[in-house]
């Protein structure tokens, strides 16, 4: 998973990288359309593509603007038996918090990594792409270097009740323009807020009001609405439009949701 996208010839020097240490590796996508430079996305969209995957994965993301500097490069098992490898900047957050941590080694072993160059702005070729290719081969994550006691996690709050509203902040924009939130169903539920009523929803000074539905087909055409989708978090929309391009919503954002 990236923030590459498909264009240049980074995926495919990743793939190479990858293919060199281990001719039979099979990859898959995530996704490499990441918003740019969105680590808390990237965790996000980790996190809920990864619970549907195995035991035994392993995860090469690569969602890095600190790539060169003195961040370090990880790799993190988690209980459920699956590993992660890129940057220590956060992007494994989610997955930590959701599945437990077993254990984390920084990647400082020479011999996991490709020798015959070493780029200050390419660590997913010459640094995370060859540590899981040979991971895949069944070198043991502790052969990758040292343990780590800790690593860096997000420093946001999470989406909570305040004065009769629930305040959080849309993490994910998605390809169609819905607004995706911090915001759990619990929150909702602490409320006795039921489906099938309008909800007034506030992000910065754009207010409007959208009806709590199930489906997005439950409103008409071009209508608003929220509800809480595949992705179990609050999302708000227009079914069939696109509500970013019309109101201008970005990640990152205060999103208030109220009756």
């Amino acid at each position: 998973m990236t923030d590459f996208g498909e264009k240049d010839f980074y995926i495919g020097a990743i793939k190479g990288a990858i293919y060199k240490v281990n001719p039979n590796a099979r990859i898959d996508y995530i996704s490499n359309y990441i918003s740019k430079f969105n680590v808390e996305e990237g965790a996000y969209t980790l996190l809920k593509s990864a619970v549907e995957y195995p035991a035994g994965t392993i995860f090469v993301v690569v969602v890095d603007p600190g790539v060169g500097t003195k961040r370090k490069p990880i790799a993190v098992k988690t209980n459920d038996g699956k590993i992660y490898i890129g940057p220590d900047n956060g992007i494994f957050s989610l997955v930590i918090e959701k599945f437990g941590l077993a254990a984390i080694f920084e990647i400082s072993n020479p011999d996991v990594m490709q020798k015959d160059k070493m780029s200050s702005t390419f660590h997913g070729r010459d640094i995370f792409g060859p540590a899981g290719a040979h991971l895949s081969r069944g070198v043991p994550i502790e052969q990758l270097g040292g343990v780590l006691a800790d690593y860096v996690r997000f420093d946001s709050e999470k989406a909570r009740i305040v004065d009769g509203k629930v305040v959080g902040k849309i993490v994910v924009v998605d390809d169609y323009g819905n607004v995706i939130s911090n915001i759990q169903k619990s929150l909702f539920e602490e409320l006795a807020w039921s489906l099938g009523g309008p909800l007034k929803v506030r992000v910065g000074s754009r207010e409007f009001s959208v009806e709590f539905v199930k489906a997005y087909g439950d409103v008409p055409t071009g209508g608003y609405l929220g509800l809480f989708g595949s992705g179990e978090v609050f999302e708000v929309a227009i079914n069939q439009g696109n509500l970013s391009k019309a109101l201008n919503f970005k990640s990152g954002e205060r999103i208030e949701i109220s009756k």
